[in-house]
């Protein structure tokens, strides 16, 4: 997978930055957070699964563990669909998502 400059936003409301990630899964980006976003408690999770949007969904301990969970999550939803309306889409299922990163993965879950 070909990497390319992704937006990185700490909050909705936050001033992105710049990251290289990559796609395994069309609107789902994996990417390492910043050093200048890391909490000194997430050292152990570097690794991102986000949203197109720049909002963070999931940490790993691996790019590799980031990666499966796109995978394992890539039904739940069209990731390529704008943030907003997948926050507003009563058919998304987000127990279940939650239960497949839960399940499936290593991840801790990132509310945003």
């Amino acid at each position: 997978m070909n990497a390319s400059t992704h937006e990185v936003r700490a909050t909705r409301t936050a001033t992105p930055v710049l990251v290289l990630a990559i796609e395994p899964v069309p609107g789902l980006r994996v990417y390492e957070e910043p050093e200048e976003l890391r909490h000194p408690d997430g050292a152990a999770y570097p690794w991102r699964l986000g949203h197109h949007s720049g909002l963070a969904m999931a940490a790993f301990a691996s790019r590799d563990d980031a990666v499966n969970a796109a995978h394992q999550v890539a039904g739940f939803a069209d990731w390529t669909r704008p943030a907003d309306e997948l926050r507003a889409d009563a058919g998304f299922d987000l127990t279940g998502y939650c239960d497949r990163l839960m399940e499936t993965t290593t991840g801790l879950i990132i509310a945003a």
